[in-house]
């Protein structure tokens, strides 16, 4: 929904009028914006490991202990109705298919008229395409494999980067999005269907369908995968977007520029290895980054 209702104001209006609400939308068709946003995070691992981690290998605490956290709906609406009370806890239940439902159902918790809110488009928020995220996924395992600091990927990868090929790249009809394998939206929907019916006997107030709660992408949406035997194609960067993205890591260390102040020494770069010449040039960049 963009910022439209960000503010103070609105936030505590709506906790006078519905207590503390709580939106909601359908496990499968998270996973992949999840997956993507770890990865600009410096995550390594391919989406179906991953995704084999976070569904079938219990305690499901690796490698990202907190999605299951919190992306189990049912355990989040209880604890919230532990704390409040069930009759003060909100769910709104996104349809996906209805673009404006969800500005819909915040105009009437708050009593406002209807059309009021507007989306307010961001570039910034996009999600990456297929090719996007396996591109920066072998950035970092390049940039992790060379044990460069967490503070330099910030500076150039996350904010430099990523943010400038969100910024600049408009992903077409052509890119292809990051589809689920069948049966991970599977083992979802069903994870969902469990989920819709402990929020039913919550005692909660549900705004819209818990049903869709064990829905899966769209077929049509290209975000439906193959099954485990099924080959899969090779993502493609298109060269403009690489060009954006490396344009953002320059721009970014620019703007943090290294001064070589030591005095030279008796071995020449091209007697120096790669590696350890991209391990000196990261750590003069954090320490010119620190200074600042």
């Amino acid at each position: 929904m963009g910022r439209a209702w960000d503010s103070c104001a609105s936030q505590a209006s709506l906790s006078a009028v519905s207590g503390s609400p709580l939106t909601l939308r359908p496990l499968a068709r998270i996973m992949s914006s999840q997956w993507q946003q770890y990865v600009q995070n410096g995550l390594r691992m391919g989406y179906e490991d991953w995704l084999e981690h976070m569904l079938e290998k219990a305690p499901y605490e690796q490698p990202d202990p907190s999605f299951r956290r919190r992306h189990r709906h049912d355990r989040l609406v209880e604890r919230w109705a532990r704390v409040v009370g069930p009759e003060r806890v909100t769910v709104v239940v996104v349809d996906d298919r209805d673009r404006g439902g969800l500005l819909r159902s915040f105009e009437q918790l708050l009593g406002l008229p209807a059309h009021l809110l507007r989306p307010v488009p961001d570039a910034a928020n996009r999600s990456l395409t297929l090719a996007e995220t396996e591109m920066l996924r072998n950035l970092n395992m390049e940039f992790r494999g060379n044990g460069l600091p967490d503070e330099l990927y910030s500076q150039l990868v996350r904010y430099g980067a990523v943010m400038h090929m969100k910024n600049t790249c408009t992903p077409g009809p052509e890119d292809v999005k990051i589809p689920t394998p069948r049966w991970a939206v599977e083992a979802a929907a069903g994870i969902g269907a469990g989920m819709a019916e402990r929020i039913g006997g919550a005692g909660v107030r549900v705004l819209g369908d818990s049903a869709l709660l064990s829905a899966g992408p769209d077929r049509a949406s290209g975000a439906w995968g193959a099954s485990r035997d099924e080959p899969v194609a090779e993502p493609r960067i298109a060269p403009e977007v690489a060009a954006q993205a490396l344009y953002g890591v320059l721009a970014a260390a620019a703007a943090a520029p290294v001064r070589h102040s030591a005095p030279a020494k008796s071995r020449t770069v091209h007697q120096t290895s790669s590696k350890e010449l991209v391990r000196v040039l990261g750590h003069r960049c954090l320490k010119r980054l620190r200074r600042s």
